[in-house]
């Protein structure tokens, strides 16, 4: 009785075999072996297929697996990036693997790179087009650069003429920036955004300002 009223809890067909765990139990742990074997985020769709189960039952059984790894505090935390789930290291021993991993070497950020991934992570899914409207250059290098470090993907295409490809960032970019999704994305505190908007406008006068002189040098020429 009391396993048909887990079996019913778990919304999952599985089967926890005869080592005595509950189906909750074993729920959570075809979760983490999932993770473990997969070695990058899985969505909840591929859970459910490894559960049996519809994707609302896999969700829960993601949530309740990351919440048992957190209490237990041990080497492994589930992070869930948007609607994917990834088996981590805990940062508490981080200190302890650096002194065998050697140093990754790490992508190069120019400024250049550094304002073109902060449009297509606030902005996205963007064109290259959307991107060079607002920084004004051609952004192809930045974007390909962006692509190669594995921060930046295709995601689609875009439904007008010549279906332009639209960039957005990539499960990666989520985890080693450590928020679960766009949503977690620091905010721009209005000080600052009013700043940037005078620098634009400053930008924009110069530029009419100097065709303008371009402009009567020519005709007294």
């Amino acid at each position: 009785m009391e396993e048909n009223i887990k079996e019913k809890e778990s919304g999952c067909n599985t089967n926890h075999g005869e080592n005595g765990t509950s189906n909750l139990s074993y729920e959570e742990n075809v979760v983490i072996s999932v993770l473990f074997a997969m070695g990058r985020a899985v969505s909840a769709r591929e859970l459910s297929k490894a559960l049996d189960c519809e994707k609302g039952p896999a969700v829960k059984a993601a949530e309740r697996a990351a919440e048992r790894l957190k209490e237990e505090n041990g080497p492994l935390l589930i992070k869930k990036i948007e609607d994917k789930y990834q088996l981590c290291s805990n940062p508490l021993y981080y200190p302890n693997l650096v002194k065998l991993l050697k140093a990754p070497q790490k992508p190069v950020l120019t400024d250049v790179v550094l304002e073109t991934m902060a449009i297509i992570a606030y902005k996205s899914p963007v064109t290259k087009v959307m991107i060079e409207k607002i920084r004004g250059v051609k952004s192809d290098h930045a974007v390909n650069k962006l692509i190669e470090y594995g921060l930046v993907e295709e995601t689609g295409r875009l439904d007008a003429p010549g279906r332009p490809a639209l960039f957005a960032p990539t499960d990666e970019f989520y985890r080693r920036f450590g928020v679960s999704g766009k949503d977690e994305l620091p905010g721009v505190d209005p000080e600052t955004e009013e700043l940037i908007e005078e620098e634009v406008k400053e930008e924009i006068s110069e530029a009419f300002s100097g065709n303008v002189e371009t402009e009567e040098k020519g005709a007294q020429a």
